[in-house]
């Protein structure tokens, strides 16, 4: 009984060291207090930018600005880069489809169809070549220049493409490397590069000449912004007049000639 009564009077002794409970007037006039600081405090904050100079007012909006244009420049770069990698993945899936002896256009409002694959085995770069559509085509991948030949028939094949782009990697082909062109038939041919040259845009390259030949094609300089009268181009010739390359040629459909 003792021990219960000391346990007791333990307990009580601990609550009244926090002394008693605060009645509801008590904590209402606690939170008015609270309210009263807090819009105090906002009040002091919000007259922190009055303060400010006209210049130091500048310079914050110059620096708003800038991280605005910043935002809108890594937005768009990734928007860029997604629809190049999710064109780049429509062109293949269309060319496998070609290679199967398919029709297929990449998207359905596409106004060219994939027609060969050219490759750089040394440099690891390849790209889908397209017959020749708008201008639009371009944009998308290498195309093969109207009026000249398929690639490994009697001729020129002219295939051109951006500088800063699909065929930025034609600056690093060096005389002997290895051109690979896989055609829609399934015939791989393999052609050996000659030396990079730059000439005019109207070169007089013919797509009539005796042999059988690739011309690889994009503007000159590399890294210009505008569009000049001079041309890079990559010349090769073909290996074996028979095909190399071991694919299936399921495609049956004839390949269209020069246009």
């Amino acid at each position: 009984m003792t021990s219960a009564i000391s346990g007791t009077g333990t307990r009580n002794q601990d609550r009244d060291e926090f002394g008693p409970l605060p009645t509801y007037l008590e904590l209402s006039m606690a939170m008015a207090a609270a309210t009263a600081y807090e819009a105090a405090s906002a009040h002091q904050s919000r007259r922190i930018l009055p303060r400010l100079s006209i210049v130091e007012k500048a310079i914050a909006a110059s620096i708003a600005a800038l991280a605005l244009y910043g935002i809108v420049l890594l937005t768009d770069g990734l928007y860029i880069k997604a629809k190049t990698e999710l064109s780049h993945m429509l062109l293949e899936r269309a060319f496998a489809a070609e290679l199967r002896g398919e029709d297929a256009k990449p998207w359905p409002w596409a106004d060219f169809t994939t027609e060969a694959e050219v490759a750089a085995p040394r440099l690891g770069k390849q790209a889908i070549v397209l017959s020749a559509g708008t201008a639009d085509a371009s944009a998308f991948g290498p195309i093969r220049v109207a009026n000249t030949p398929q690639p490994g028939d009697e001729g020129t094949s002219i295939i051109s493409a951006d500088r800063d782009g699909h065929f930025r990697w034609l600056k690093e082909v060096k005389p002997g490397d290895e051109i690979e062109v896989t055609r829609r038939d399934g015939k791989v041919l393999t052609f050996k590069a000659g030396e990079g040259r730059i000439v005019p845009s109207d070169s007089g390259i013919t797509p009539l000449a005796q042999g059988r030949h690739l011309v690889l094609a994009t503007c000159w300089p590399f890294g210009a912004t505008e569009r000049g009268p001079l041309r890079y181009v990559v010349e090769a010739e073909l290996v074996d007049t028979q095909a190399t390359g071991a694919l299936p040629a399921t495609n049956t459909k004839p390949l269209s000639r020069a246009e």
